[in-house]
């Protein structure tokens, strides 16, 4: 079956090419009839037989003409489907554990004066296809598969596929099957697109202490300090219990008003000092604990992943809350560094470079 499918992948490559827009023809369609239509076509072939047996002339004059509608049918579904014009939008970042909602413009290049004669009818249906990948003796990795109905009657732009988001990292989206029944059910219609779009999947960001490595001449390759951050009175940091004796003005009254009971807001404070957000070098001994067993070279990888991704995971909630609050900062990684700088491109190029990192080989 795996064999078979990779041929049919390779087939389907060559067939119908990934690009950002495409638009349904002779070339891309597939049809063939519905489970409905096999039991009209079945009805007919029993009329014809009850017709040339009994020689009946209005038995036969039916099966013909319903023979005829079959056979109108399959052009009037073809035309409806060709109709389909898809392109995909922009994507919003994603985190790893998030839905990242696909946009897809359906007819988006048809203007308003020909959309009425030329628009697509009926019921479309669009959802992923199934993709398994191969399983560890601990770990599977798998594909969620949605499926989305949209009336073509009633069309709002855009239509927007769910798909689960599991690894970080560059996004290939599987296949998208888009089917219809229209006009009566007898044929189905669907085809098979892929489209080029480069999503990038990031870390998921793990609530921590934010620790800036101060640098001489805030050069990325000297060793420094570290700027944790302290109690002050700049920054809103997080929520705690109240406690007696703490001042009222630090009291969240709003989360009084919702019933969550006395909590007190507290603030930090950090160096305005230009520092470095580093890459742990003993992360690994950090996700090891005296009652883990190590029984197989397998199980050391799986670890290893795992106290990576927490790594990179509470790097990238500091780069998040950095930025947020408009700080200087760079990013080392080891192999690959960034520059300290600030705003919106600073805080994507370091996401980047969060999502793409890969260990380096002993």
């Amino acid at each position: 079956m795996t064999l078979l499918q990779s041929y049919w992948n390779k087939w389907l490559n060559k067939r119908i090419p990934a690009a950002s827009q495409h638009h349904l023809n002779h070339h891309n369609i597939f049809i063939f009839p519905a489970k409905f239509g096999l039991l009209f076509l079945s009805l007919c072939v029993l009329l014809f037989l009850l017709g040339t047996n009994y020689q009946n002339n209005l038995m036969l004059l039916l099966c013909y003409f319903l023979l005829a509608i079959f056979l109108v049918n399959l052009l009037a579904s073809y035309i409806n489907f060709a109709r389909i014009d898809l392109q995909i939008g922009k994507c919003h970042e994603v985190f790893v554990g998030d839905n990242l909602q696909i946009p897809l413009w359906l007819n988006a290049n048809i203007d308003n004066n020909n959309r009425a004669k030329s628009a697509t009818k009926g019921l479309l249906h669009f959802k992923f296809q199934t993709n398994q990948h191969k399983s560890t003796k601990k770990t599977k990795f798998r594909h969620d598969q949605q499926s989305t109905e949209v009336d073509a009657d009633a069309l709002t732009n855009p239509i927007y596929l769910s798909q689960k988001c599991h690894q970080r990292g560059k996004l290939t989206l599987s296949r998208v099957t888009v089917q219809s029944f229209y006009p009566l059910g007898l044929y189905r219609c669907w085809t098979h697109l892929a489209f080029i779009h480069e999503i990038t999947v990031f870390p998921k960001p793990l609530p921590c202490e934010i620790q800036l490595h101060i640098n001489d001449n805030n050069s990325a390759k000297k060793s420094g300090g570290i700027a944790n951050e302290q109690a002050g009175h700049d920054d809103f940091s997080h929520l705690k219990a109240y406690q007696v004796g703490e001042p009222l003005n630090h009291v969240a009254w709003k989360q009084l008003a919702k019933g969550r009971g006395m909590v007190s807001k507290q603030f930090s404070s950090i160096s305005n000092q230009i520092g470095w957000l580093k890459l742990s070098t003993d992360y690994k001994n950090k996700a090891l604990s005296p009652s883990i067993v190590l029984d197989t070279e397998l199980d050391n990888l799986a670890l290893d992943k795992i106290a990576l991704d927490k790594e990179l995971g509470e790097l990238c909630y500091q780069v998040i809350e950095l930025s947020r609050t408009q700080r200087t900062f760079g990013l080392d990684l080891g192999p690959q560094c960034i520059a300290p700088n600030s705003g919106a491109g600073h805080r994507l190029a370091c996401l980047l470079a969060l999502a793409n990192f890969t260990e380096a080989s002993p």
